[in-house]
């Protein structure tokens, strides 16, 4: 059974992920359309599977939009933009790891 302190507890720990990207980031606007893709992507693909009876929220989340808890929504959205962060990073390094061993 879902536990609602610990969803807010992960939604909060993702919207400061993505808060102290959008601080250390210089295309700040970029992630925020990455963040933006992945909500809206993510509220797509929800809406179709909790419309046709794939699974269910619990209780406990306040704002829904269809039927569909905005948290969850935005949340999909703070993970593309940090997977895409940590991607970006960790190519980044390897890449110049290999320039300098070269």
């Amino acid at each position: 059974m879902a536990n609602a302190a610990v969803w807010y507890g992960l939604f909060a720990v993702l919207l400061l992920c993505y808060l102290a990207i959008q601080l250390t980031v210089k295309d700040r606007r970029r992630y925020f359309i990455y963040f933006l893709a992945g909500a809206v992507f993510g509220f797509y693909f929800d809406i179709f599977s909790f419309a046709n009876g794939y699974y269910s929220y619990p209780d406990f989340y306040k704002l829904t939009l269809f039927g569909l808890p905005v948290s969850m929504t935005l949340a999909e959205g703070f993970s593309v933009a940090i997977t895409i962060y940590l991607y970006e990073f960790i190519r980044t390094r390897l890449s110049a790891r290999k320039s300098t061993a070269a």
